[in-house]
């Protein structure tokens, strides 16, 4: 056996199991395949929820790090508590809850609006908005997308809407049900309604998952109409997209488009292309299943998959349907118990959640965030400078995430003479006994913004963690910060289109320090 990649599927196919706890079979008459599908098709409601995680560390651990005593005195009791949740629709949604963590709770408040992501949170000097658009936008911004572009991506992103409840029923009905399973008459308060209906309680082990993701595997190949149907209909949502960019481009695709335009065009040969290759690949994936599992357990992460797969690993819960088999109440526990010895700092995981929902598919309406004093816009996360910058530093928020959780925290490594480990445009250089670094690439490392004015030759870098601005001019000796003047041992050079600094002004400016490593010939930029 040399063709290894269905690898990946075994992994995907056991999460999934144990996410999806019921199949299609009926059980005391109760249609759980109707249950499942109902659970997909809710497009507006209230609810409320809790999400709680208990982490017990292990006595015997013989090598507690630091990190791992500071992750317990901070997260071994979390709890995430919301109190309200409504969902005007698949885009429009608002959340209200508290995070609590060993030192605290953090108030916040949450809505989507289409693409848009706003956050109050405690802490926060004003509202921040994410536009989650933002990689479209910077598309747009690149290369200028069409109008019809435009629409195509805002109608498919409506589609795959519309499309995720028949996704979801489609994989319930090729779930099989565990062995542990029951439904019972039951009386329930659901927000303010007193109901009746069924409850449904299932128990999972992880020894359980192996024979439940192989079974999945066979009705999964056993199902060809299903699955050609799910097929088609991803034809449907994403291949517009690509026929679309294949026409704006018509002059560049040359060759290749000649090649895939027979498929795009043709939804039948699409559509048995690709279910040829699925079903090939499963069949040789149920054909060597047990050897793939195998494998999985002996690989880097098979001590960790050994336990999912064993009795340290389960899972109960319990959902209330209403005579309508519409969930209403859940109640989930989720153990995972570490194996018994001195290798690790974690004794136990426990996760429990408790949910419930009314008004379903109902008119409601999304709580909306005030704005009108002042946002703070954001693209992402990822610069964790600029998150730090939208909040109190006083705040129990920029403590955790500042100092607890040091997000801020980075290394930066440069090699002199070698390659630096990301491009040559990176490579320090020595000048009259200074090491040259290249600014856009360490200030962007550091999470700060950088401008270039072409005209005079000027760099401007702004840290809006802190509020530091620093411009600087090249072929000269004096910069600016926060505009007090500044000495440069050397002055600031442009080389092959790129501005280099003398590294200890840039990065000591910017709040960080300077080592200098002279057997490894590198230099190393830092900041907590």
């Amino acid at each position: 056996m040399n063709n290894r990649k269905p690898h990946s599927w075994i992994a995907l196919l056991l999460v999934a199991a144990l996410i999806m706890l019921t199949g299609c079979q009926s059980v005391d008459g109760l249609d759980l395949n109707k249950v499942m599908k109902n659970s997909y098709s809710i497009q507006s409601a209230e609810s409320k929820q809790t999400i709680a995680l208990e982490i017990t560390p292990n006595p015997a651990a013989e090598t507690m790090t630091e990190e791992d005593k500071k992750a317990f005195e901070l997260f071994s009791n979390v709890q995430l508590t919301i109190s309200e949740a409504i969902q005007q629709d698949y885009t429009h949604i608002s959340i209200k809850g508290v995070f609590e963590y060993n030192k605290g709770k953090i108030p916040f408040q949450l809505t989507i609006s289409d693409q848009d992501y706003t956050i109050l949170v405690e802490g926060a000097k004003k509202p921040i908005v994410i536009h989650n658009n933002g990689a479209l936008q910077e598309l747009q911004a690149q290369q200028g997308l069409s109008k019809e572009m435009e629409q195509l991506i805002k109608q498919t992103y409506q589609k795959i809407y519309a499309w995720y409840p028949s996704f979801g029923g489609y994989l319930a009905g090729l779930i099989p049900n565990v062995n542990k399973i029951s439904v019972s008459s039951a009386s329930e308060m659901v927000g303010t309604e007193g109901l009746k209906g069924k409850n449904i309680h299932v128990e999972l082990k992880g020894s359980e998952l192996i024979e439940l993701t192989r079974s999945f595997l066979k009705n999964l190949l056993a199902d060809d109409k299903g699955l050609k149907e799910m097929l088609g209909q991803i034809y449907d949502i994403f291949v517009p997209i690509v026929q679309q960019v294949m026409k704006e481009n018509q002059d560049a695709s040359g060759s290749y488009s000649d090649m895939i335009s027979p498929y795009l065009n043709n939804k039948t040969l699409a559509v048995e292309l690709a279910y040829t290759y699925i079903t090939s690949n499963l069949k040789q994936t149920i054909e060597y299943y047990d050897t793939y599992v195998k494998e999985l357990s002996e690989s880097y992460s098979g001590e960790a998959l050994k336990v999912l797969l064993s009795d340290k690993f389960s899972v109960k819960t319990d959902v209330f349907v209403d005579g309508d088999l519409m969930p209403r109440k859940s109640s989930t526990e989720v153990l995972v118990n570490m194996p018994d010895d001195n290798t690790t700092a974690v004794k136990s995981v426990k996760l429990t959640t408790t949910a419930q929902t009314w008004n379903i598919n109902k008119p409601v309406k999304a709580a909306v965030i005030d704005t009108s004093a002042g946002q703070i816009e954001m693209n992402s996360f990822n610069k964790p400078n600029q998150l730090l910058a939208a909040l109190d530093p006083k705040s129990s928020l920029y403590e955790l995430l500042k100092y607890d959780l040091h997000i801020t925290k980075k290394d930066i490594n440069l090699l002199m003479d070698n390659y630096s480990g990301f491009d040559d445009t990176t490579k320090p250089f020595y000048r009259n006994g200074v090491i040259m670094v290249p600014a856009r690439f360490v200030v962007e490392e550091l999470d700060a913004e950088v401008n270039w004015n072409a005209a005079n030759q000027q760099v401007t870098v702004t840290d809006p963690s802190n509020g530091v601005v620093i411009k600087l001019n090249v072929g000269s000796k004096q910069a600016t910060v926060n505009g007090l003047i500044k000495p440069l041992e050397v002055e600031a050079e442009l080389k092959d289109g790129t501005t280099y600094v003398p590294v200890r002004f840039i990065a000591e400016s910017l709040g960080a320090t300077v080592k200098w490593n002279s057997d490894m010939q590198m230099v190393t930029i830092s900041r907590e």
